[in-house]
């Protein structure tokens, strides 16, 4: 393996993540491995922000656009394919660049998270159960008595419907929910460095509003009218792609105020974007965080901070 491992570029969405992954990859020889839930599905490049023709020409990149939106993708299949991405690239005396905003997909390979089996045949068949009356109410219930009780279920599995069939999906292979399972690390795998970056959230609102914008003038729109018709609001992960839904939801609706889309996915994308920031200052222990307060130069201030991390001059 080279002296460098992989360098992981972590942060909220729309904070230059990209482009100093681009720079730091050029300038360790290395290739970029995403660390993003939703960029892995083919036909979705614009409303994921996939990396452009001319950013995968550039350098090679991993795990962008290899899956059609009906498979499922969850931090266990990341950690599996990310291990072998790595492997290969270490193998071939390669630099890996890891970057994204999927916070819980990069603690699980960075900190050892223990690998939870999957079965797609067993997750169907709790969706299936989860689509009918009182499914929500009947999976939980099982939860509850596996783990002692309703109060046992950690909140976000009770809130969020994916996590649920997910925990649901565990119990059924292993005889135990994943919270009771899963372990990891307090300290990260010394293959990796970290580096988180931490924007102001006001300079990066603005920056999501304009975004946003462009991706609308760009074709989402008819990127969702695309994948609308190819069933991505029954899909079982890719439904969940931040954005889609509204967007889809406004085509079907007939509506014309093009702007009021704009504020409305802005907004959600900012609430988003504020989450990951809690996540990434308290999640990753041992990391180089990185603040950004000003728009000038911030890929410029995070290529600093990182060659002299490295100790490159």
């Amino acid at each position: 393996m080279n002296d460098y491992g992989c360098i992981a570029i972590l942060g909220p969405t729309c904070c230059w993540k990209s482009e100093a992954a681009l720079r730091v990859a050029e300038l360790l020889g290395g290739e970029i491995v995403s660390c993003d839930s939703m960029q892995i599905y083919r036909g979705l490049p614009i409303g994921t922000a996939q990396p452009s023709e001319a950013d995968l020409a550039r350098i090679p990149h991993h795990l962008i656009a290899e899956l059609d939106i009906d498979e499922p993708y969850d931090a266990n299949r990341f950690v599996i394919r990310a291990k072998e991405v790595l492997a290969d690239i270490w193998g071939r005396g390669k630099v890996g660049v890891m970057v994204g905003g999927t916070g819980l997909y990069a603690r699980s390979l960075i900190y050892g998270f223990q690998l939870l089996p999957a079965d797609p045949v067993v997750f169907r068949g709790l969706e299936e159960e989860l689509s009918r009356d009182g499914g929500r109410e009947l999976l939980l219930a099982r939860l509850a008595s596996s783990c002692g009780g309703i109060e046992s279920i950690p909140e976000d599995v009770v809130r969020n419907p994916r996590r649920l069939l997910r925990a649901c999906e565990v119990l059924s292979l292993t005889g135990r929910p994943p919270w009771e399972l899963r372990k990891r690390l307090s300290s990260p795998d010394r293959r990796f460095r970290q580096y988180c970056l931490i924007p102001d959230l006001g300079m990066l609102k603005e920056r999501i509003r304009f975004r946003t914008r462009k991706m609308l003038e760009s074709g989402w729109l008819e990127e969702a009218r695309a994948a609308d018709g190819r069933g991505l609001l029954s899909t079982p992960t890719a439904r969940q792609a931040l954005g889609y839904s509204d967007v889809i939801s406004y085509l079907r609706s007939g509506a014309e105020d093009l702007s009021g889309l704009a504020v409305s996915l802005s907004n959600k994308t900012i609430q988003y974007a504020r989450r990951q920031i809690t996540w990434f200052k308290h999640q990753h222990p041992g990391s180089v965080q990185i603040a950004l307060s000003e728009e000038s130069g911030a890929v410029d201030v995070i290529m600093s901070r990182i060659r002299s991390d490295l100790g490159i001059v």
